[in-house]
């Protein structure tokens, strides 16, 4: 991260390009007052025009010359500083993306937001407020330095040492007096978009429990951390610009009552008692920032800590293997697998055993919360499990690299995303290059012709965020569509047919099945509709394989299975 912010080649010469432009602005500003003290002190003189000439032609230059440098180095900074934040969201994207979803578990929906938006705005500040003012300060002190010796050497001493009190000394103290503001408004900052973030996404739920007035008041408490926090900073900030004006103020002043007693001792000619009191006033714009900076320097690292956390500590399935996918049939065996989120707690999974041949299909049945989902994740590598061996064609699935498995796998999952697009793209995002032929083959499979019929826009309806336009069942044909539209040659279906009722469900089953031909099916379900035609079934109960084997010999064992198959054609039969 630290190595992102110091930027690439391009981007440190831009920099450095933004500093010298600013320096060269001050620079003209010093120039100009500098140039126009010397003028209106010679012409009380009443000298020839002639002798006043370089000064007019100096402060005609100096004035074009800081307004043109002023926007050299605004256009400069900033575009460094946008390229900045570009290639900083590109590289916190690509950290963040193998990290989904095991990896991002911990982490609420709002503070991933947060991080993403306006942890990577914070940085924005990082050089435009906080290296920019200190490298532009550095140079021109260094100038301000030779023109007053130049001028009155005796004066440059005490002046160098107002400069660094105002500038250096001060914001030190300031530190102290306003320490962790800026942490304490960038952690506050998040409280808040994570509150608001959930409240917005569950608002419906909030609504229909009553609870939406109980959720206000939350928000209303992390906006009020929020506005305490930004009230110290404001205060530190406001406190630093009071500093830095009365410093400019009494360096000015301490500079006049010293230079004057050399006018009179014939030390310093009278015409220059104005250009080293203005020259050093106009300097000084370079120091007014320093003061701001530590509070800005704070923002920023509390900001970067926070995106090294999301980044720094993801799952334990990011290590890339570097096998090349096998093409081909697949076969999937697990031996003994044993899988826990924690190494202090027990095992979510443990010693599961099954063979996936090419063209077996396979159904892992159990009650919410048994396990069959943390083995969907082992599988398309979102986790690695701790014991045991899940091989794919002989090998570890861990030497595969993990988008190559995924590329192997179909998946319909029971939380199906879809994208604030039209139909036809959240379908396709599974195989932009399809045909339309194997695209309405797709949709046939799916049953979404006759659905896609009755829209007024057809394929080109937008489905909303997530979906909300869109019924339970509609988002989840939707996803059957892409699964049937992805060429792999393993299907992994986690409650395929979440949303749908029973005969829906059974005819959408059917067609699944019909249309997945040769390929292998990997079936997760608590569901037990239609599963007379898997080859074998696994019961799953607290994480362990209770029983297995097909359809009528788990109905004539009269165990877990049949209990849950027969509390269901109960609840089926009294509806």
């Amino acid at each position: 991260m630290i190595k992102l912010l110091a930027g690439k080649r391009e981007t440190v010469i831009m920099a450095a390009a933004a500093c010298i432009l600013g320096s060269f602005t001050i620079y003209a500003n010093v120039g100009l007052l500098a140039a126009s003290a010397w003028l209106i002190s010679a012409a009380a003189l009443h000298p020839s025009v002639t002798e006043l000439a370089v000064a007019i032609v100096g402060v005609r230059f100096f004035g074009l010359a800081r307004a043109i440098c002023r926007y050299g180095e605004r256009y400069v900074s900033h575009e460094v500083t946008f390229r900045l934040l570009a290639e900083i969201r590109i590289w916190l994207y690509s950290r963040i993306e193998p990290l989904a979803p095991g990896g991002l578990a911990r982490f609420a929906t709002g503070d991933i937001f947060s991080r993403l938006v306006a942890d990577v705005e914070t940085l924005k500040f990082f050089y435009l407020r906080g290296v920019f003012p200190v490298v532009i300060a550095v140079l021109v002190v260094i100038a301000t330095m030779v023109l007053v010796a130049w001028l009155a050497p005796w004066l440059a001493w005490a002046v160098l040492g107002l400069i660094v009190l105002t500038g250096f000394i001060l914001p030190i103290l300031l530190h102290w007096l306003g320490y962790k503001a800026g942490q304490i408004v960038v952690a506050a900052r998040a409280g808040f978009n994570e509150v608001l973030a959930d409240s917005i996404d569950g608002l419906t739920e909030l609504a229909a429990m009553g609870q939406a007035k109980a959720q206000a008041g939350k928000v209303a408490v992390a906006a009020a951390t929020l506005r305490a926090g930004q009230k110290k900073a404001n205060a530190v900030m406001a406190l630093a610009e009071a500093i830095g004006g009365l410093g400019v103020n009494l360096t000015v002043l301490i500079v006049i009552m010293l230079a004057a007693p050399l006018v009179g001792a014939g030390q310093l000619d009278g015409v220059y008692l104005a250009v080293v009191a203005l020259a050093v006033q106009a300097s000084f714009e370079a120091i007014l920032p320093l003061p701001a900076v530590v509070y800005y320097l704070q923002e920023s690292a509390a900001a970067v800590a926070r995106l090294q956390d999301i980044t720094c500590k993801g799952a334990s399935a990011l290590a890339r293997g570097t096998r090349i996918a096998p093409c081909g049939p697949l076969t999937l065996t697990a031996d003994k697998l044993s899988f826990s989120y924690r190494s202090e707690q027990p095992p979510v999974l443990s010693d599961i055993a099954f063979s996936l041949s090419p063209g077996k299909r396979l159904a892992v049945v159990g009650a919410s919360g048994a396990g069959k989902s943390t083995l969907a994740g082992l599988i398309l590598r979102f986790l690695d499990y701790n014991q045991g061996t899940l091989l794919l064609n002989g090998a570890d699935i861990r030497e595969y690299d993990s988008e190559a498995v995924r590329r192997l796998v179909s998946v319909v999952s029971q939380d199906t995303y879809l994208f604030n697009a039209t139909i036809r793209d959240n379908i396709l995002l599974a195989n932009p290059e399809a045909t339309p032929d194997e695209f309405a083959s797709a949709l046939e499979g799916a049953l979404l012709s006759n659905f896609i019929a009755l829209l007024p826009h057809g394929l080109d309806t937008r489905t909303g965020q997530n979906g909300l336009a869109l019924s339970g069942g509609e988002r989840q044909r939707i996803a059957l569509a892409r699964a049937l539209l992805k060429a792999a040659p393993i299907w992994l279906l986690d409650e395929p047919t979440a949303g749908l009722d029973a005969e829906a469900e059974q005819m959408v089953m059917q067609h699944i099945l019909q249309a997945a031909g040769s390929r292998s099916v990997f079936l997760i379900t608590h569901r037990l509709l239609g599963l007379e035609v898997m080859d074998e079934i696994l019961v799953i109960d607290n994480g362990k394989i209770v029983e297995q084997g097909t359809w009528q010999q788990l109905l004539a064992g009269r165990g877990l299975f049949y209990q849950m198959w027969t509390l269901q054609q109960d609840t089926l039969n009294s509806a």
